[in-house]
């Protein structure tokens, strides 16, 4: 272990640390059955959002790649940097207009409209790493549109999980635009606000415990996965 490692392992557990230590010494975790109820609700809410964000990725992602369609980009891509509490206000004026709000219509569409960007993103610079001379060459084999991109994602298929289970856990974390359109059905980041609004933070730390730890099993798994993949 050299010193950067030393300085990336001690960085890695300080950052853990500061999230789950003071919180284990300083409160007993509580469960309440409510919990149960907004982990499920956001699981196959997210599970929605998914299916349909991640083909939308897929056929933004190889729209893009050629010039000039990369300056469609930014179109996708721009909502990242906008505050999610005003991407919600954003929608209000169609979910509102629809008779949408509370309903898990809204929430799928919250959901959708934030983790598309990261499905995009994840895909495209997993296309774009195989170069042009690949693209040229499935086209000079008679492949156009979207069969030239079902062959990219045959070839990028480590980079479609990861798409995938990076896109499910950000919209199961969306809770930004969630507070404008949809308290309900209750969703597990309604329900750590709400609840810490309520009642402090002590009856919501073993909810973000667990929220944080399956988390991190998840991604270490999927950080396994990819390097064994990429190995191959």
């Amino acid at each position: 272990m050299d010193r950067v490692q030393a300085l990336c392992l001690g960085v890695s557990l300080a950052y853990f640390s500061l999230l789950t230590v003071p919180a284990l010494l300083t409160y007993r975790p509580e469960f309440e059955p409510t919990f149960l109820e907004a982990l499920v609700n956001t699981a196959l809410l997210a599970t929605v959002s998914t299916s349909v964000s991640v083909p939308l990725g897929v056929v933004l992602a190889y729209g893009t790649l050629p010039a000039p369609w990369r300056l469609i980009a930014p179109v996708v891509t721009f909502t990242v940097s906008v505050p999610h509490t005003a991407i919600g206000v954003l929608l209000a004026p169609a979910v509102f207009g629809a008779g949408l709000a509370d309903t898990a219509t809204a929430v799928a569409l919250a959901m959708i409209v934030v983790s598309t960007p990261m499905s995009f993103s994840v895909l495209r610079g997993a296309f774009a790493s195989l170069g042009s001379c690949y693209v040229e060459f499935l086209r000079a084999m008679g492949m156009r549109g979207l069969g030239v991109a079902a062959m990219m994602l045959r070839s990028t298929r480590t980079a479609l999980v990861s798409a995938s289970v990076l896109t499910w856990f950000r919209s199961f974390s969306e809770l930004g635009a969630l507070l404008i359109l949809a308290h309900r059905p209750l969703t597990v980041g309604v329900y750590v606000y709400e609840e810490f609004l309520r009642r402090g933070a002590g009856p919501v730390i073993g909810a973000s415990l667990v929220l944080a730890l399956v988390a991190l099993a998840v991604a270490i798994v999927l950080e396994r996965w990819s390097g064994d993949a990429g190995g191959r």
